[in-house]
């Protein structure tokens, strides 16, 4: 999420995001899933940069926290994919003033790629005003018929995700906008906006027959309209309630707050996915609840176009815009 930029800077680059997507897919059928694959080797490619001030603060963060979140946004790309991450690089700038927590984070970020067995095979390092970190990681081989898209969802699908979406959001709320909560959802939701909790579960995925995936890195709602366009299809959304039972019971005389946070919190950093719920059995359940995860249906996926909810107007929501400061709202 974007942090502290002017509002006109906001207003100059609004949709510069899509627009430079758009000037290199011109020439390749490789861009546009959280994803691109590379034919010739078989393999799936994520990269994500996080920038002092913008994506974080060394005023809350820690060097570990910020590792965790540079790498677990890679990650789960790539798992969301169907892949399995197994090589970086990494590209770091920096000011001389930072060299001490440059390193630090370096050695945070080599100890956490260790523990998911990731090779970091290379980069560069330059000068910079502030602190800038890219990363870029590499699936093991994976057949093309096995990358899951954001584009292939089918008619009768059940849409599902990971439970409790929102904690992030409602940290970034109370660290940033100081909003008074109960102390046990403060102190977890402070942890997932500043460690995002981390899902390993490429595992389990490649044992479903699942149809369309994308990872939630800027908010719920951004995916299912994303997952909906590109696949020509209607999502129909239910079950929100379901979604974070601690946080639906905390905002329940303000149930439209409850909504706009489980949909619009980004950095979740876990999937939404459809396929056929016949192929979602007790025993793959099971796999996930031995992870820690609780599987939730939200919808289904029908013959039209966009999304549609009954228990909210979900075009009161807009989607996160990585050049607009829409986060707070």
């Amino acid at each position: 999420m974007r942090m502290n930029w002017k509002k006109e800077i906001f207003n100059l680059f609004m949709g510069i995001e899509s627009d430079v997507i758009k000037v290199f897919s011109k020439n390749s059928s490789i861009i546009g899933d959280d994803c691109a694959y590379l034919r010739k080797t078989k393999q799936l490619i994520s990269t994500d940069t996080i920038v002092e001030n913008i994506h974080f603060n060394f005023r809350y963060f820690n060097d570990k926290q910020i590792a965790h979140r540079l790498i677990v946004s890679n990650y789960s790309d790539i798992q969301s994919s169907g892949g399995t991450p197994r090589f970086g690089l990494l590209n770091i700038s920096f000011p001389k003033n930072k060299k001490k927590v440059t390193l630090s984070i370096c050695n945070q970020i080599n100890l956490l790629s260790k523990k998911l067995n990731i090779e970091i095979i290379g980069g560069d390092t330059s000068s910079s005003e502030n602190f800038v970190a890219s990363l870029t990681l590499i699936s093991d081989k994976i057949d093309q018929k096995d990358i899951i898209r954001r584009s292939s969802a089918k008619i009768g699908d059940s849409i599902f995700i990971f439970q409790n979406l929102g904690f992030s959001k409602l940290g970034y709320l109370s660290i940033n906008k100081k909003i008074k909560l109960p102390n046990h959802i403060k102190d977890k939701s402070h942890k997932q906006f500043l460690e995002p909790k981390f899902h390993k579960y490429h595992d389990v995925f490649q044992k479903l027959k699942i149809n369309s995936s994308m990872d939630i890195s800027d908010s719920l709602i951004d995916c299912l309209n994303i997952i909906a366009n590109q696949s020509k299809k209607k999502l129909i959304i239910k079950n929100l309630d379901l979604v974070n039972p601690k946080i639906y019971k905390l905002f329940q005389k303000n149930i439209s707050l409850y909504f706009k946070l489980i949909l619009t919190s980004g950095e979740e950093y876990t999937p939404v996915f459809t396929m056929n719920k016949k192929f979602l059995t007790s025993k793959l359940l099971t796999l996930f609840k031995r992870k820690k995860i609780n599987i939730i249906e939200i919808g289904e996926v029908t013959k039209g176009r966009g999304i549609e909810c009954n228990q909210i107007d979900l075009k009161s929501f807009s989607t996160f815009d990585h050049f607009k400061n829409s986060y707070s709202n």
